[in-house]
């Protein structure tokens, strides 16, 4: 196992994970990236019409190695 760190940026702020995870896997861990884009997005789209979010995974020397994003554009015609 080993330990990666989802650092977390979007709009309003960053946040340096500082504690990782463990993944048996390097594609364990952008498989994470991904659950993490999903779950920003569910909880703070209802409060916004535009989201940019980037998940950078980093190794255990902290070097990147996967970074995802997602940007949503939401509004009414």
């Amino acid at each position: 196992m080993e330990r990666f760190y989802f650092d977390l940026y979007n709009a309003d702020h960053s946040q340096e994970d500082a504690e990782g995870q463990l993944f048996p896997s390097r594609e364990s861990a952008g498989m994470e990236a991904l659950r993490i884009l999903h779950d920003v997005a569910r909880d703070e789209m209802p409060g916004g019409r535009h989201l940019n979010i980037i998940v950078k995974v980093l190794d255990e020397k902290r070097d990147q190695i996967f970074e995802a994003s997602l940007t949503l554009d939401s509004a009414w015609t």
